[in-house]
């Protein structure tokens, strides 16, 4: 499958891809530029593919190809460049972001009702009063069962985002990580963009974020830039 989206926001680049490949197919679209030795210790089908499937999105999105390491703490970098990046994997999807000098974040989770049973690990009360007004707002274009988990995905994806762009540990969902405001366009059926404002109370600056988002029949993917 070739590059399903790419976009730019903020100065950022950033691309979403199908994985409908083998690891062999898109293996080869690669040279050994994009091979680092995490690859070969990868014994997991799906780990090889996520892995390749990333090295092929940004060589596709930036016209070539790129190495890409991991800190100790697991935060993605680019080799042999000062630009700033962010990973997301999902079921069938990979998403990156690319911003020159920006501290990025993206996320992209594929749809499912399962996100229900675990809801209250990530969502507080104020966020939960907020949905459910949204839910009285918007029941008459979408069905409540796919209005709610779309807003708890899309709740559970912005703080995966925030969380990117922090890079703090020790950092608590819902105590740390508040939804303010959801902003949705009226009269919409799916897909359809949105912005969602946002803030952290985990550091010293207690960054306000805004984030935007993309919410389809098949996933909710959200992204945002900061500055540093």
């Amino acid at each position: 499958m070739p590059l399903l989206k790419k976009w730019e926001y903020d100065g950022a680049v950033c691309g979403i891809w199908k994985v409908t490949e083998t690891i062999d197919e898109l293996r080869s679209l690669l040279t050994d530029k994009s091979i680092t030795p995490d690859f070969d210790n990868y014994k997991s089908p799906s780990r090889r593919l996520e892995f390749l499937a990333v090295r092929a999105l940004l060589a596709s999105i930036l016209g070539k190809e790129c190495k890409i390491s991991h800190r100790p703490s697991g935060k993605p970098y680019m080799d042999s460049s000062d630009s700033r990046i962010s990973i997301s994997h999902t079921k069938g999807y990979v998403a990156v972001s690319i911003h020159p000098f920006k501290e990025v974040g993206i996320d992209i989770e594929y749809f499912s009702y399962r996100v229900r049973k675990v809801v209250d690990r990530f969502v507080g009360a104020d966020e939960m009063k907020l949905f459910d007004e949204l839910g009285q707002k918007y029941c008459g274009e979408l069905s409540a069962d796919k209005l709610f988990t779309s807003l708890y995905l899309l709740s559970w994806s912005a703080k995966e985002t925030m969380f990117k762009m922090m890079d703090s540990d020790e950092v608590d969902f819902i105590n740390h990580l508040h939804i303010e405001s959801i902003q949705m366009p009226l009269g919409s059926n799916l897909p359809f963009y949105g912005t969602l404002e946002a803030r952290e109370s985990r550091t010293a600056l207690a960054n306000s974020m805004y984030i935007k988002y993309y919410i389809c029949d098949d996933f909710v993917c959200t992204y945002s830039s900061l500055d540093l």
